[in-house]
């Protein structure tokens, strides 16, 4: 459905790559037999202390970023594991947040993801919200993350686009 708000044509690499957009469910192939799965494995209070700890996880990537000028947080409290931000790089740093600000943290995002995947070190992904121009999107769901993981995905992106 070219569904231009899951697929950017603004990406710095070959959007043909991106495969999501020729399945019905996007690049969610079989995800309730996998859920299934793992529903079957963990049981209800296995499942109950990986949500726990997933959303324990995204609130320790808040507080960090609470505590750094180097993000802007869409949502100081998200409700679940997506964390929403802009990466402010350091000419931005201390600026209102206005239209034209917005904007152009907009296309440091673009910028920030194509030296994220340039470096092959991160991949975090991006996406425009109605009104808002293109921000990161963080969704902690792997059960092996830790917050040091954190801790070097927010190192990285500032050391990747500190200079943008």
């Amino acid at each position: 459905m070219a569904a231009d708000y899951l697929f950017q044509q603004d990406k710095h690499y070959d959007v043909s790559y991106d495969t999501g957009d020729k399945v019905i469910q996007c690049g969610r192939h079989n995800d309730i037999y996998k859920f299934w799965l793992m529903w079957r494995a963990k049981g209800r209070e296995g499942m109950g202390k990986q949500m726990d700890r997933l959303m324990a996880l995204a609130r320790y990537q808040v507080c960090r970023m609470k505590e750094m000028d180097e993000f802007h947080l869409l949502n100081d409290d998200p409700q679940c594991v997506n964390v929403c931000f802009w990466y402010v790089p350091k000419r931005l740093r201390g600026k209102d947040l206005t239209h034209d600000v917005k904007m152009e943290l907009g296309k440091v995002t673009a910028q920030l993801k194509k030296k994220m995947m340039m470096a092959g070190t991160l991949m975090v992904s991006y996406q425009p919200l109605g009104k808002l121009p293109n921000f990161f999107r963080s969704i902690i769901s792997n059960p092996a993350t830790r917050e040091g993981d954190i801790d070097f995905m927010l190192a990285e992106m500032d050391r990747l686009g500190s200079e943008l």
